[in-house]
């Protein structure tokens, strides 16, 4: 029997519980294409486990499985993340054959050319990952590419067959379609095939009609362009037909200057509240070379006739396109604001991905860019470092937004009932069956021999709780240094209780051993030089009143230790720290009905945390419903 594992890691997040949209949809496809071969077991590594997971756990995770074959699929956020895991795999010696799919895995693209790789499939992998289960030399070829088209079409959604986890994120991805009919010069979606091909309608309805019997309430069509499906109009009322009742929401990506009135009618009825409309500039120049034209006339009629019927538009603006400057980005900001069109908008900075028309022609358009994922432009011939940062001021003031936000507040350290015999223990988390240390808690120097047992099972991301007895900036630095030398990739936030003296942040970097530059670090390095920084977050919570410490990812929060709990009055007094800690004595059953009471307004204004973990697991599941996984934080001992 060989016996194949499926791999996806998720975009690193710095909250943990956090939604990371890390749906395995493709290794689910591969499952199903070779589910009839005879002698072979695949196992798709769940998301509830793979996406919470730091990077040691991770890697220990895998080789209990002991897997045959390992397949990654990788995207430019995790492919660095996915070549350390399969080093670690193979460091032994021996190990399973390793095979790597996805985006990032172009003939232009040599990263992905590791020797810790044996395979890479370019585009769709169906069929060729039959050839690697069934023919044993097929394997020699180190590559290939070949079309999948015939199996797609007549294949049904893997979710029928019970191959993905819907409930674990309230999410469905459906693919209606593969390839796309425009050819922007910034995607490589075009080129992963040739033409498009469509799924078969019959298959679709019943993977809507399943998703409506078990009340998931997300599908998200994975079109590039839904619009540009043939007889789409009918789908759209049978869709209508099976959610009438709107138990599910559905999202998607649409050409704004295609939506008429009849489709805006349709697209309501069948229960779509959202799509990602992608403006990227009104610059003609931009639009020109990047084979975007654009009717922005009928853009915004488009956009508006979505908002009419309730779908939120979704707008994209790329900053650093070739033939755009810091005026004419700026105009396109001021589009957006004159046409009402601010309320979901999303700001990103040119990234030059592998495979596309703009990484083939850099010399000729003059980019520079980062040679690490996600390849953020760094300057054009008529884009600066400092434009980059004066565009997201302009955007940010005249959007009425921000961007680059810190990560939610969670200070939470308690356990229901106090403390332990010898002090707050470390917060644990039941994933798969194990347990793991999300929040690690030094109230006092604990032994380095015990730090280097606890760094291999930590979660992603993971915090370290620093009480006030903690002092010494060498012991921390070594802590740091044992905790990252085995999660190399994964985030994290130090959370400073009452420190005697702010913390030396830079020394403290220095002991930080994360792979740099971090994935983090990618769309802002024009903000934040110091490689590594934006993964790993400080906080310092305490009872000064005044913003002591708020540099580069710092923060300052206020310790709220009284015996009543505050009104929104109250907490205005700390408008200018970046959050608060609500520690009380008071029964739980009070601090919920303040939670229900003042939830909302409160979590709209300030940010603010609970000091025991399952009332602070309340507060975020209750203001930010769509965000969070409930059963993720399975906070044990709760």
């Amino acid at each position: 029997m060989t016996r194949v594992l499926l791999v996806q890691l998720p975009i690193p997040r710095q909250n943990f519980g956090r939604k990371t949209g890390n749906v395995p949809l493709g290794a689910a496809c591969l499952k199903q294409a070779v589910h009839a071969l005879s002698g072979v077991a695949v196992e798709i590594l769940p998301e509830s486990i793979v996406s919470y997971l730091a990077d040691a756990a991770l890697v220990e995770a895998i080789r209990d499985r002991r897997p045959d074959v390992l397949g990654f699929t990788v995207f430019n956020w995790n492919i660095e993340r996915s070549l350390y895991v399969c080093e670690k795999i193979k460091e032994t010696g021996g190990g399973p054959r390793i095979v790597f799919g996805g985006p990032e895995i172009t003939p232009d693209n040599a990263l992905p050319r590791a020797p810790q790789v044996d395979f890479r499939v370019h585009g769709e992998g169906e069929a060729v990952f039959r050839r690697l289960l069934s023919e044993p030399g097929f394997w020699a070829n180190g590559s290939a590419a070949e079309s999948a088209a015939d199996i797609f079409r007549r294949a049904p959604s893997p979710y029928l067959s019970g191959w993905l986890e819907p409930e674990a994120q309230g999410l469905m991805l459906l693919e209606t379609q593969r390839g796309c009919p425009y050819r922007c010069g910034f995607c490589y979606y075009n080129k992963s095939r040739a033409g498009l091909v469509f799924a078969e309608e019959e298959h679709l309805l019943r993977a809507v009609a399943w998703a409506v019997e078990r009340r998931i309430s997300e599908v998200y069509l994975l079109d590039p362009s839904l619009n540009a499906r043939p007889r789409l109009k009918g789908l759209l009322a049978g869709i209508g037909r099976l959610n009438a009742e709107k138990r599910i929401r559905l999202f998607s990506e649409i050409r704004a200057e295609a939506i008429d009135e009849t489709l805006a009618d349709l697209l309501a009825a069948a229960g779509f509240t959202w799509f990602e409309i992608g403006l990227q500039s009104i610059n003609p120049k931009a639009l020109k070379i990047m084979n975007r034209p654009t009717r922005l006339d009928r853009f915004v009629q488009g956009a508006q006739r979505l908002k009419q019927r309730g779908i939120t538009p979704s707008l994209d603006l790329i900053v650093g396109l070739p033939g755009d400057d810091l005026a004419g980005f700026m105009r396109s900001v001021d589009f957006v604001a004159d046409h009402d069109l601010q309320n979901d908008i999303q700001v990103f900075p040119l990234s030059i991905l592998p495979g596309t028309r703009f990484r083939r022609r850099k010399r000729e358009l003059g980019l520079s860019f980062e040679a690490h994922p996600p390849y953020t432009v760094i300057a054009t011939p008529t884009f600066t470092p400092e434009d980059f940062m004066l565009a997201y001021d302009y955007a940010e003031k005249r959007l009425d937004t921000v961007f680059f936000p810190l990560p939610d507040l969670d200070l939470s350290w308690r356990l229901a009932g106090g403390a332990g015999r010898n002090g707050p223990p470390d917060i644990r988390v039941g994933l798969g069956g194990r347990s793991y240390v999300a929040k690690l808690n030094l109230q006092g120097e604990r032994p380095i021999v015990e730090i280097e047992g606890l760094a291999g099972c930590l979660t992603q991301p993971y915090q370290v709780l620093v009480g006030p007895t903690v002092r010494d900036p060498v012991y921390l630095k070594k802590v740091l240094a044992v905790l990252t030398a085995v999660n190399p990739f994964t985030p994290l936030e130090v959370v400073f209780f009452e420190p005697a003296e702010l913390p030396a942040t830079p020394e403290l970097l220095t002991a930080v051993r994360l792979r740099r530059p971090h994935f983090l670090d990618g769309d802002l390095r024009f903000l934040f030089p110091r490689s590594g920084n934006r993964a790993v977050l400080f906080t310092v919570v305490s009872g000064a009143r005044q913003p002591r410490f708020q540099g580069e990812m710092e923060r300052q929060a206020y310790w709220w230790r009284r015996s009543a709990l505050p009104s929104l009055e109250d907490l205005s007094e700390f408008a200018e720290l970046d959050g608060i800690l609500i520690d009380s004595a008071l029964p739980p059953e009070e601090i919920c009905a303040w939670q229900d009471r003042w939830g909302l307004p409160a979590a709209e204004q300030y940010h603010i945390s609970f000091a025991e973990v399952g009332l602070q697991r309340r507060w975020l599941l209750l203001t930010c419903p769509d965000g969070y996984v409930e059963k993720a934080m399975a906070w044990q001992g709760v």
